[in-house]
């Protein structure tokens, strides 16, 4: 199983078990709202093990936790399913705006994403990545071009899904919202993925250039 799929699991198994778990309660009769707090009870059942088993705390199986709590709560005081079903369009607006703000402020959010791609583990490697993003405008223009392109996609699932959400019955809408949800996941994945060569070039170039200056410091006949 490669280092991507590994990455991937967690998110995918956050979008596939309250689904599973929805539909299997519903197809038994249980109500709507009742059957959705029941898939969000589910999801936390393998977030805190997980957590556990990794012996530290996962700042994403957190923020999954409080949401699914947040969720349960709301459905319980309102008792509107789709209320629940609306939860990724507004964090999927609000990490949008995250992501267009790091292009301007700091680092683009997929700098750190992109990091193990890009070097490997290599902690020299690692060294130069961090140097090229002062010394490469190239870098740095690569980062903002893929954190913009990964807010507009998240914008665009954040509309599609409120579409779904008040277009279909919420059986058909709990289902229905993941499968944009997961080539969400997968296309974000692909951008990366796909400017890994780029990255590299760019470290390596670096790695070069440090090399370099290095030596001609340490030649006596510089």
């Amino acid at each position: 199983m490669n280092r991507t799929l590994r990455a991937l699991l967690p998110l995918l198994s956050d979008l596939i078990v309250p689904t599973a778990v929805y539909y299997l309660l519903h197809q038994l009769g249980v109500a709507d709202v009742p059957a959705l707090i029941a898939a969000c009870a589910a999801t936390a059942g393998y977030t805190v093990p997980r957590m556990i088993r990794r012996r530290r705390v996962d700042a994403l199986g957190l923020l999954v936790i409080a949401e699914l709590a947040a969720t349960a709560g709301l459905l319980a005081v309102s008792g509107d399913a789709r209320l629940a079903l609306l939860r990724p369009t507004v964090y999927l607006t609000v990490a949008a705006a995250v992501f267009l703000l790091s292009c301007w402020r700091g680092r683009p959010l997929t700098y750190t994403g992109a990091t193990p791609m890009a070097t490997k583990g290599d902690p020299e490697r690692t060294a130069a990545y961090e140097r090229s993003w002062h010394n490469s405008p190239q870098m740095r223009d690569t980062h903002r071009r893929l954190t913009a392109a990964s807010a507009a996609a998240m914008l665009g699932y954040a509309i599609l899904n409120a579409v779904i959400v008040y277009s279909f019955p919420v059986s058909q809408a709990d289902g229905l919202q993941k499968v944009p949800g997961i080539a969400l996941i997968l296309a974000i994945m692909v951008m990366l993925r796909s400017r890994v060569p780029r990255l590299s070039r760019i470290v390596d170039a670096e790695q070069q250039r440090s090399a370099g200056a290095h030596q001609g410091a340490t030649d006596p006949r510089a």
